[in-house]
């Protein structure tokens, strides 16, 4: 069970904090939800996720600590880069599960295989795919915002953080 206070990594959407636990009653039926809110956004909107809906409730992960994420860090930077998808679809198909995976290793290869693609076109006088800049940005979201809240470093300084580990 999780507590109103607690932060979390939830699905997609990055570091949540949990801000209530709330009743809701429709109808005749009355279930409880987490009410989540994305810390450091600056809108108030909030995601609800049943008590009750075991799926929706594991996707709330812990935050990892301060050396599982160097840790997860020098893993990645480490292990081989997955090999490169040439067919854009494939390859937008396959960071879709990756971001949708929450795997942090995962996400940190993703950023670093979308950053040497960049690399090399770039040497060839071309830009990086814009289908590619904005996965690999929704990759930093989630996985920087982690790392911003539990090391104390600001977001937009989390970028040199990782490259310095």
């Amino acid at each position: 069970m999780h507590s109103i206070g607690e932060r979390v990594v939830y699905g997609a959407g990055g570091v949540m904090e949990i801000v209530d636990l709330r009743d809701i009653s429709v109808g005749d039926v009355s279930r409880s939800y987490y009410v989540l809110r994305e810390v450091g956004a600056a809108s108030m909107s909030e995601t609800l996720i049943p008590t009750d809906n075991a799926a929706l409730v594991s996707q709330m992960r812990p935050l990892l600590s301060s050396g599982e994420l160097i840790s997860v860090v020098r893993r990645a930077k480490a292990e081989p880069l997955p090999e490169w998808i040439s067919d854009n679809r494939r390859r937008a198909e396959s960071f879709k599960h990756t971001l949708a995976s929450g795997d942090r290793c995962e996400l940190m290869k993703m950023i670093l295989s979308i950053r040497e693609a960049g690399k090399r076109r770039g040497e060839e006088g071309k830009k990086n795919f814009l289908s590619d800049e904005n996965a690999m940005r929704k990759a930093e979201r989630l996985l920087y915002s982690e790392i911003s809240i539990v090391m104390g470093i600001p977001f937009d300084e989390v970028g040199g953080f990782v490259d310095s580990i």
